[in-house]
């Protein structure tokens, strides 16, 4: 079983409720992290890496793809203008076929193995779990990021009437998401989460505005390695959903 995380607080009540759902279907986690400097193993030893290397050594990949399960989204952040103390490293999502293959994936030994590593090196995180907004419309001009020079604009938003940043800039909308509850993190819960893709350009028109502190709201760029956000609306549409392997 894997040990209590030190990186936040599982939403115990929350994830035993999947169990009971009749209306389950694919499950987009979003992950928000913050890594240590140093890692810092439980076993107390010394490897003299990063937190970020640590989470590097984690990445569960065969354990993810036994469940069904992909990532979609793994991205570095680039500049934070809205948020409080917490300043996000990294954003990434993984798919999921359903919401209890989450809790499944807990039970592979392999991922016990591997999660020590995500210990180690997670300071905080933030983990919910975010599903389309019904009645999003997917534009023509939603593409991947990480195919192209551009960037994305991530917004996390406990009150789901908060005017949306991406309205005041030329933007691509490639993604609304509601968000169900926190999985794993802190006392707060979120109400959507919003998905723009932006240029460098309006990147820098953004970050040139200033930072806002706030503690029901998170607004990020981010530069993505890996964006499948618009892919997954496409395939969600069209009923199809990657198989388990073996």
């Amino acid at each position: 079983m894997v040990a209590m995380p030190r990186y936040g607080t599982p939403n115990i009540d929350y994830m035993v409720s999947w169990l009971s759902r009749d209306d389950d279907g694919p499950m987009w986690a979003l992950n928000l992290m913050k890594y240590r400097p140093v890692a810092d193993y439980r076993d107390g030893r010394d490897w003299s890496i990063s937190g970020a290397e640590a989470d590097e050594i984690y990445k569960p990949d065969a354990p993810l793809a036994r469940v069904g399960a992909r990532i979609l989204l793994i991205a570095e952040v680039t500049a934070q203008l809205a948020g409080d103390d917490t300043v996000w490293d990294r954003v990434a999502i993984a798919q999921y076929p359903q919401r209890a293959a989450m809790m499944t994936m807990q039970l592979d030994p392999e991922f016990e193995e591997l999660h020590e590593h995500k210990d180690a090196g997670m300071d905080v995180t933030i983990v919910s779990a975010t599903f389309p907004r019904p009645g999003f419309v997917l534009p023509d001009g939603a593409v991947s990021a990480a195919d192209t020079d551009g960037l994305l604009l991530l917004e996390v938003v406990a009150d789901a009437s908060c005017p949306e940043l991406a309205a005041t800039v030329e933007s691509v909308a490639i993604g609304r998401f509601d968000i169900e509850d926190v999985i794993v993190g802190d006392d707060r819960r979120w109400a959507e989460a919003r998905w723009d893709l932006i240029t460098p350009a309006t990147a820098d028109e953004l970050v040139d505005r200033g930072a806002t502190s706030a503690d029901d709201r998170y607004a990020l760029i981010l530069d993505p390695g890996l964006d499948l956000v618009a892919q997954s609306l496409r395939d969600d549409r069209a009923g199809t959903f990657p198989a388990p392997s073996a």
